[in-house]
């Protein structure tokens, strides 16, 4: 069975950069990948635990962390490797759909 490796860039305000990586279970058509980028603000930034994804920063909280992540069509890639988290493609897809607009950062 085939899955998704997502990868997703968190960026503070001093642009240090950390790189998230996760295998969702199931692979997303192009129309699919499609939906997610429409769905993000400004067509790259969203939030992760929103959408069911974890979030990785660099510890604690500083003043020049945020809630948002980057994700672009690039992110996504087919893999046989074993699923890392418990969400499905279609699932994350529909997560992504919910968020659109709505994206909640007083979190």
């Amino acid at each position: 069975m085939c899955n998704t490796e997502i990868y997703y860039l968190y960026r503070d305000a001093s642009n240090y950069k950390k790189g998230n990586t996760v295998i969702v279970s199931g692979t997303f058509s192009e129309e699919q990948i499609d939906t997610i980028i429409e769905c993000l603000d400004e067509g790259e930034y969203f939030i992760p635990k929103q959408v069911g994804l974890p979030e990785e920063r660099f510890g604690k909280w500083t003043k020049d962390d945020h809630c948002w992540f980057e994700l672009n069509r690039d992110g996504f890639r087919k893999t046989e490797a074993m699923a890392t988290v418990a969400i499905t493609a279609e699932a994350l897809v529909s997560n992504f759909i919910k968020a659109k607009g709505a994206w909640r950062d007083w979190e």
